[in-house]
C-alpha cells in the first residue's frame, strides 16, 4: 500500500526532474529518464500505472475506473492526485490505518439527545411524558461516548450502582416488574472497553444487556449480550 502510494507520488516528479539535469553523463539518470518517460508514458508502462491506480483507488473505497481513464489520459497528473486522496471510512485502507495507528482518545458524542443516548431515548418513548422529564434533565449535560441498558434484580442493584459510580458513570433507574431497569452513560477509552463490558456482564448477569458506543470516527455501534448458558 505504501509502496504503491510512493510510486503514484514519484510519477510526475520524475517526469519533470530529468530535464533539469544532464542525464547523458550519468547512466543511472539516463535509465531513470528512459523508464519514467519511455515506459510509463507508453504501453505497457501506462497499463501498469493504470493497474496501480485501479487497485489503489479500490483500497481507498473509491470508484476505480475513473482513475484508470485519468491515468491514461493524464499519465503523470492523475496518479499524483490519487496519492493525496483520503481513504473512505470502512475501506481496506482505512481499516489498515486503524489497525496500525494509535487509537483515538475517547470523545463525547454530540448532537440531539436522541443521537447521544439512543438506548434511553427509545425506552423513554414508551413511557408517560411526565416520567420522561427527570431522566432527560439528568442525562442532558452528561458527556458520554458509551451508554448501557441493563435490568437487574434487587440483590444486584446496589453493586451495579456502586460500580457505575466508581467508573464515573451517570445512571438513571426505573422500576420494572420484575427488577429494575438501569441506564448509564459516560466516557470510556478504547483500551478499557473490553474490561468495562466484562464488568457490566458480571454485574447484570441474568438479563439481556445492551450497549451503544460512539467511536471517535464513524457511526454509532450497538451491541447486545445475553445471559450465559453455563
Amino acid at each position: 500500500m505504501k509502496a504503491t502510494r510512493i510510486l503514484l507520488f514519484l510519477s510526475p516528479l520524475l517526469w519533470f526532474m530529468p530535464p533539469l539535469v544532464d542525464v547523458s553523463s550519468n547512466t543511472g539518470l539516463g535509465l531513470l529518464d528512459y523508464f519514467y518517460k519511455g515506459l510509463l508514458g507508453s504501453f505497457p508502462g501506462n497499463a501498469l500505472m493504470a493497474f496501480l491506480c485501479y487497485t489503489y483507488a479500490g483500497q481507498l473505497g473509491r470508484e476505480s475506473w475513473p482513475w484508470v481513464v485519468g491515468s491514461l489520459r493524464f499519465p503523470f497528473l492523475a496518479p499524483l492526485i490519487l496519492g493525496f486522496m483520503p481513504a473512505k471510512y470502512g475501506s481496506a485502507a482505512d481499516e489498515q490505518r486503524r489497525a496500525g495507528g494509535r487509537k483515538a482518545p475517547a470523545k463525547a458524542a454530540t448532537g440531539a439527545f436522541e443521537t447521544r443516548f439512543p438506548l434511553l431515548s427509545a425506552y423513554l418513548a414508551n413511557l408517560d411524558p411526565a416520567i420522561r422529564v427527570k431522566p432527560r434533565e439528568r442525562m442532558e449535560a452528561v458527556k458520554a461516548n458509551f451508554e448501557f441498558s441493563a435490568c437487574v434484580d434487587a440483590e444486584q442493584f446496589d453493586a451495579l450502582l456502586a460500580g457505575a459510580a466508581e467508573r464515573a458513570f451517570t445512571v438513571w433507574a426505573h422500576a420494572e416488574d420484575p427488577g429494575t431497569r438501569i441506564f448509564g452513560a459516560g466516557l470510556v477509552e478504547t483500551k478499557d472497553l473490553e474490561g468495562f463490558t466484562a464488568w457490566l456482564r458480571q454485574a447484570a448477569p441474568s438479563r439481556k444487556l445492551a450497549t451503544a458506543l460512539h467511536p471517535a470516527e464513524g457511526p454509532t455501534k450497538f451491541f447486545e449480550y445475553y445471559p450465559s448458558a453455563d
